[in-house]
Parts: structure tokens; sequence; C-alpha cells
């Protein structure tokens, strides 16, 4: 990144664009944007992203009387190249679908068995059933309804 913003800026210096650094201040004025580039996106791939500087640089050139900021060469870079998907090219055979539904069974069974925790009890943690949390459940319902009833 930092060589293609030095090429960059050779490019626009050459210009002589309104508001251009000094030469000898070129170098830190690179250093600045090389940073403020990275920390913007910490990943720069140099085969992909070489062009798309290179190109930015060249529609700033175009399209510049000024000197540029960090915020146009970002304005100005191309979209990053579509990601090649993977294609589905081989579909499910009928083993292949049985495996996974058997696969599901056990794990819809394992979870079917397993204990919940209820961790709102004041003296710790305590492991119930499901059909245990069930029966509670239905007996504070059933409470709940007995109180809602109107008395006599």
């Amino acid at each position: 990144m930092k060589e293609e913003i030095a090429q960059g800026f050779i490019r626009l210096a050459a210009l002589n664009l309104k508001g251009r650094p000094a030469a000898a201040d070129l170098a830190a004025v690179a250093e600045v944007w090389v940073g403020l580039l990275r920390q913007r996106n910490a990943v720069w791939d140099a085969e992909r992203d070489r062009a798309r500087i290179q190109a930015a640089f060249t529609q700033i050139a175009l399209s510049s009387s000024e000197w540029p900021n960090p915020r146009d060469l970002i304005h100005h870079l191309p979209p990053l190249p579509e990601q090649r998907k993977l294609k589905h090219k081989h579909p499910p055979t009928a083993s292949g679908k049985a495996a996974l539904a058997r696969i599901q069974q056990i794990i819809n069974q394992a979870l079917h068995d397993a204990p919940m925790v209820q961790t709102d009890w004041i003296h710790g943690h305590r492991s119930r059933t499901a059909d245990e949390c069930k029966r509670i459940y239905a007996a504070r319902q059933h409470k709940k309804g007995q109180h809602d009833e109107p008395t006599d």
C-alpha cells in the first residue's frame, strides 16, 4: 500500500494541483495517509488492492483540481471484487439424507432427556428433568387459576 500511495503522490505532484504539499513533505503526508487507511481497513491485500489504489489515484487525477484527502482516495476506490461462491456439485443422496435424519433424531432425543437447570433458586443451582419442570409449571398454573376464581 505504501508503494502505491507513493506512486500516486508522484503522479499527483506532477499535476501541480492546488494545495499540493511541498516536495520535502510528501513522504510525511504519505505516511499519514497509510496510517489512516490502515486504521480504516486493517486487512490490505497487495495483490487485490494494488490495482484498486492505482485506479483510485487515476480517478482523482482526472477529476480533481486540488490536492486530495484520504477520504477522496476511499471515495474513488473501486468496490472489492465479488468473492467466488462454491457451487453445490453433489446433491445429497438418499443414504446421506437418512444419516442426517438419524443424527437429528439422536440430538432431539438427547435434548428431550437433558436436565434443565434452574438458576434462580436461593440455595444454588438445582438440576431437574423436563418432566419435573412441566409438572411444577402445571401445578403453579393450577394454583394461579384457583386464586383468580371469585369467592362466594
